[in-house]
């Protein structure tokens, strides 16, 4: 790519930390900023430069990249005090990639408008492994001219770059693939419970949806995790009921009825207060064994009951 790429990554939870690292492996300058400092010190003894505040990424980065945990947090690394938002940044490049609400991705296109920054929403499909080897999906909308600029840096970071629309398209497609990501994989946790119920072996019962017209990525990626009774998480029960109360806020905001998503945001709501919010939100299998009254895949001592 010629010249070094500067460019700031702010929020260093384990997808943003990821994505410093695969701009520093490709050869980049990578300013970074945290809320908390232990990741950032981190990064920083990987090679990355540190900001003392969100605002001061702008001062060596023309593209800062985002990735934060829900709206409290975007509003206030974006719109806060010292915020990216706050001055010092005209003619420059956010491209945001968390999973949050229309409402704060509203916001925060106007508060960039008026700060002189160009506005990429790029919520992505993928996870931290998917990132590291340059593989993830990004969805992207904002101004056509902007995601013309930013195509190079995005390729480093995504073999499917898809841009979708001129405003918060990429927002809404977001929600809609999590929507079905949540189906599926209630639909999977059901599948298993009904079939060990029934003296199905669980790697049998995999092996034979594996081998079926359902057979999907997702299953395929989950199926040995699942065999081995394994739920570390790069994806929470906890994160999947927030994202499904935003397809809910989205849902109402154009005034259509998704009832499987809604049940679904009901049934991972129940499960995070029953003691699985932080495990791999395939724990929804975990709560059906618990209703069903057979062993579960972790102890029971973890659980609200």
């Amino acid at each position: 790519m010629g010249d070094p790429v500067e460019v700031g990554v702010v929020g260093l939870g384990k997808m943003g930390a990821a994505l410093a690292r695969r701009f520093l492996a490709q050869g980049a300058e990578v300013t970074v900023w945290n809320r908390s400092p232990a990741a950032l010190e981190t990064l920083v003894a990987e090679g990355a430069r540190k900001a003392a505040t969100a605002r001061e990424v702008w001062n060596t980065a023309e593209t800062v990249f985002t990735f934060l945990a829900d709206d409290t947090a975007v509003r206030r690394v974006l719109l806060g005090e010292s915020g990216l938002a706050s001055g010092g940044a005209e003619h420059r490049l956010l491209v945001e990639m968390s999973t949050i609400s229309l409402a704060a991705s509203a916001e925060i296109a106007t508060a960039m408008k008026r700060a002189g920054v160009a506005y990429l929403r790029c919520p992505v499909s993928g996870n931290p492994s998917l990132l590291a080897a340059g593989n993830l999906t990004l969805i992207v909308s904002g101004d056509e001219a902007a995601f013309a600029a930013a195509g190079d840096l995005l390729a480093l970071v995504g073999a499917r770059v898809l841009y979708v629309g001129s405003t918060d398209e990429a927002r809404t497609m977001k929600l809609a693939v999590n929507a079905m990501l949540a189906a599926t994989a209630q639909a999977l946790a059901e599948a298993i419970v009904l079939c060990e119920a029934s003296g199905v072996d669980r790697s049998t019962a995999l092996e034979v949806i594996a081998s079926s017209a359902i057979r999907s990525p997702f299953i395929d990626y989950k199926t040995q995790p699942l065999i081995e009774c394994r739920y570390e998480a790069t994806f929470t029960t906890a994160m999947l009921a927030k994202d499904l109360r935003l397809v809910a806020e989205a849902a109402a905001s154009v005034r259509v009825k998704l009832p499987l998503a809604e049940l679904v945001g009901h049934l991972a709501e129940q499960a995070s207060t029953e003691g699985l919010a932080d495990l791999d939100f395939m724990a929804l299998l975990v709560r059906l064994q618990v209703l069903a009254g057979r062993s579960t895949d972790v102890p029971t001592t973890a659980l609200n009951r």
